[in-house]
Order: C-alpha cells, then structure tokens, then sequence
C-alpha cells in the first residue's frame, strides 16, 4: 500500500488536478452577459460612437462560429439605431484617408457627406447584417428539417455551447427591422416582402413549438432508459420528470420562471404587436388593391385586441376601415417611440436531485437562465403641437414578447439542464468511486477534483439574447399640424421637429435610458 502511494505521488496529483481545475474555471465559466459586457453599456447609454465598433468588431470575429446570429441581430439593431441618430455622434463614414508618399502633397479631403447620405449608410449596413442574420436563421431552419427529432448529441451538451440558432421573437423583429429599414430607403416593394416574411414566422412558430414539445418528451424518455450519452460516450439513466416532482426542486424552479414572468402580458403564443402594428400601417397607407387594405384592417383589428387600452389603435382601425372604401389615408403624423432596452438573461443555481444516494452527492447545482428586466427607461414620449399635447401609447412590450417566448421555452430549458448536470454529476461519482477502488483515495480525490472541474466549468445557463431590443414600442397619430411643427418632449429633454413635406408621415425617436440621448429620424410613408 505505502509503494502505491509513493508511486502516485499524492501531492503532486492534487496539485496538478487543482491547477486543472482553476485552468477550467477561469476558461470556462464565462457567460454571454459578462462578454458583451462593454457593449451592453455602451449600448444602452446610447453611446454610438462606442457601441457600433464593438459591436462590428464582435459580429466580424464571431463569423462562422455557434455565436455568429445573435451577433449579427446585435449589429443590425445598433446599425439601424445610428441611422438614426445624429450624424455627428456615430462614426464617420468615410475611408481613412490614403497614405501619402515622401514629397508628394496630400489630395484635399473629400466633401463631407449629408445627413441623408450618413443615415441610408448605417441603414444599409443594417440590413447587410440582418441579411447575414436570415442566411444563419434560414441554414439552421434547414437543418430542423433534416435532423427530424432532437439533434444528436445536444441534449447531454450544455446549451451555451450549442450554436444559437434564433428564437421566434429574434426572427419576427428581424424582418420587421428589415421592413423599416427599406421603407426609410424608399424601397416599398421589398418592406412588403419582409413584412410577410415576419407575418410567417409568427405563423411557423406554434408548429415549431409542437415539434419541440414531441423530440423534448422522446428524450426524457431516453434519458430515463440511460440511453443518451455524453461527450465520453458514457451514459446513466436519469427521470427528469421525477427530479421536477422533487419538493426542494420543483418549488425552486417554479419561484425562477414566476419572477422572469412577472411583467408578461396575454399577447398570445409568438405574436409582437408592433409587427402586426408595421403590417397594419403599411398596408392601410400603400395598399394598391382591395386585398391589402383589407390586410391592413385586419392587422390594426389583431392589434386593437391584444392592446385594447391604446386609443391610437382605435383611430387606425377606422382608417383601415375607410380605406377599403376608397378614402385612403391622408394628412396624418406619425410618432413612433422605442424606449428602453430589453431584458438580459442572467442565471440562478438550482439545486436538482442525482437520485444517486452516497456519502458524496445526492443533490447537485445547477444553472438554468432567468430573465433580468431594464427599469432605466423613459416611460411616455410627449409630441406637442400648439396648446394641445398628445402623449405616446405603448403598442408593444418587449418585455412580455420575450416573457411569453421564456415561458415556452422554459420546460425545454429545465428538462435539458437537469438531464445534463445530473447525468453528468452521476457519472462523475461513478468514475471517482472506480479509480479509488483502483489507485487509492488520493487518485479518487485527483479524479472528482478535475471531473468536478470540468462539470462546473460548463455548468452555465444559456445566456444569450438580442439585448439591444427596446423595452417597449410606443406611438401616437394625430392630423398633420399646418405649420408642420411639433416639439417632442422626454423628461427635460425638448426637440423641435419640422415635419416633412408629405400626406402620411412618420417621426421615429428611440431612446435606451433616462439620460442617453434621443435619436429622432423621419421619413414619409405616403
């Protein structure tokens, strides 16, 4: 016995097995949140002149990897807010000037560009990226089709390290960020486009979910038969529907969706408001036929019953209504709002039962994601015309979009993370208990030291999420003043806006936080 010791060197095997482990920590415990922490701030405090590098320097470097989409949808959102804004907060959008060789003299600089030219820039680049966004979304959406059933090998994967491959709400606000975008560029043919394409997914998405609800219980399933294996090829059975009966478990995990739920409105399974609100405005304002105006009534119907307290929507309706008669809509001032920033995703630990009772382990940590709700916003949008003032309603929350997604997704998220982290607890103490009976207890320890290590380098929740989102989608109409002026106001903040030369206008304004700036853009509809 005392020359098996000598031969494993206990010491040493501690020392290396605790280094491995600190090396694992240190490496792998990173979540979304705390990478993207720099551009989050700048983000959210509206500093675009930090904000756009970043967040190009991230898309770029995360080109072709399981974190490109949600990048791309980080850049196209921040692209489009720069659109926007005023061109002397956002970087310059021209070339760095050419090197000049010894003795020749510099040519002048070219002409600075417009405010025009600087805004259909970013929104360009904007729907570049969202462009790059839909082929990721759309190659991910073909592999669905292909892989029919849960993908091999996913569920015993810690789901921060599987691609990201888009939720529902991604992909509707992504073809109606395109819309916009191409409505600002004059390009009304291809908004239609993308605004069917954000009509359909909302449509694809209750089928996608009755497809991820079937592979999730085929699963659990096979979990409970021990027939997945993790990344080693080894397996143990465990019931998750068990673990989520357990009276320590199941209180803790109920009390962690309950809190990311606490603001959801009954929207209705993938449904955003404010794109149906997009669908309605456009075809109510540039329907060219019978159909579309009928389009557009319907749409400004779905709205006014998901957000009955809006009196805006009443109004639309009636045009909607009067339009499919022929009186189309005229003389009418558009004011849409984007206020604050949508929730992040941070995580909490969970204890879940292993069902394995030893002196070791019968219950393990482990990290599922809650949502995390953004309080630093300005809540109304006041627009000013004369005596009379009219104050933004809000369309679409944000947050209950991304609630009720969290809310389907949730049993998904809890059945993978307790099949994972407690298969992967049980396989570490079988392994350990092995090479103790085989090399001694210092062998034992070195074992569930770097095994333990390993599993808690990649026992993090799924993190990820589009965090450049507004909080909320707000709006007001109202007839076009005669002197085409209004003020806007938000808190001690004032703007005096002349509005453009047009019959149907629209004044976008977009705001992060109490104290960033407000980025105020206009464009005619009609």
């Amino acid at each position: 016995m005392n020359q098996t010791h000598a031969t494993l060197n206990p010491r040493r095997i501690t020392q290396i097995a605790g280094a491995l482990v600190l090396t694992l920590l240190v490496a792998g415990c990173q979540t979304y949140e705390q990478d993207t922490k720099a551009f989050t701030q700048s983000s959210r405090s509206g500093s675009l002149m930090q904000a756009v590098p970043q967040i190009d320097q991230q898309a770029n470097k995360s080109a072709g990897s399981k974190d490109e989409l949600v990048f791309r949808f980080e850049q196209g959102a921040t692209l489009r807010t720069a659109g926007l804004a005023d061109p002397a907060t956002v970087p310059s959008i021209l070339p760095p000037p050419a090197p000049v060789k010894k003795g020749e003299e510099p040519p002048p600089p070219p002409p600075p560009p417009t405010d025009r030219e600087v805004a259909e820039h970013y929104l360009r680049r904007s729907n570049e990226a969202f462009d790059k966004a839909e082929e990721r979304v759309n190659y991910w959406e073909e592999q669905a089709k292909l892989k029919v059933g849960s993908e091999v090998g996913a569920m015993m994967t810690n789901q921060a390290n599987l691609p990201y491959r888009g939720r529902s709400y991604d992909k509707v606000m992504m073809n109606a960020y395109k819309a916009l975008n191409y409505i600002e560029l004059g390009d009304k043919d291809k908004a239609r486009v993308e605004l069917n394409r954000s009509l359909q997914r909302q449509r694809d998405a209750v089928a996608d979910n009755e497809k991820r609800i079937a592979a999730l219980q085929e699963d659990s399933a096979k979990a409970a038969r021990g027939e997945l294996k993790d990344e080693s090829g080894k397996s143990a059975s465990y019931d998750s529907n068990r673990a989520m009966d357990d009276a320590r478990t199941g209180p803790a995990l109920q009390a962690a969706l309950d809190a990311s739920l606490a603001p959801m409105k009954p929207y209705g399974d993938y449904v955003n408001p404010f794109a149906v609100f997009l669908d309605g405005l456009f075809f109510t304002a540039l329907g060219e036929t019978g159909d579309d105006w009928e389009r557009g009534r319907k749409s400004f119907e779905r709205v006014a019953q998901m957000v009955p307290e809006n009196n805006f929507i009443r109004a639309d309706l009636e045009a909607a209504a009067n339009a499919a008669e022929g009186k189309t809509l005229e003389g009418v001032t558009y004011v849409i709002f984007e206020t604050g920033t949508a929730p992040l995703r941070g995580q909490i630990r969970v204890d879940i039962p292993t069902f394995l009772v030893t002196s070791r382990l019968a219950y393990v940590g482990a990290a599922f994601p809650k949502l995390e709700f953004n309080s630093d916003y300005i809540g109304t949008l006041s627009v000013g015309i004369g005596e009379q003032t009219f104050v933004t309603s809000t369309v679409a929350s944000m947050d209950s979009v991304v609630a009720n997604d969290f809310k389907n997704e949730w049993p998904s998220i809890v059945t993978k993370t307790l099949i994972t982290t407690a298969t992967k607890a049980i396989i570490q103490a079988t392994v350990q208990k092995q090479v103790e009976d085989q090399g001694g207890m210092f062998a034992g320890l070195a074992a569930g030291l770097i095994m333990g290590g390993i599993n808690a380098a990649t026992n993090i929740a799924d993190t990820r999420t589009w965090t450049s989102l507004p909080k909320e989608f707000q709006y007001a109409r109202f007839a076009t003043p005669e002197n085409r002026q209004l003020v806007l106001s938000a808190g001690a903040t004032q703007q005096t806006i002349t509005i453009d030369e047009g019959s149907v206008n629209v004044i976008y304004v977009k705001s992060t936080a109490n104290n960033a700036p407000l980025h105020v853009s206009q464009f005619t509809l009609k």
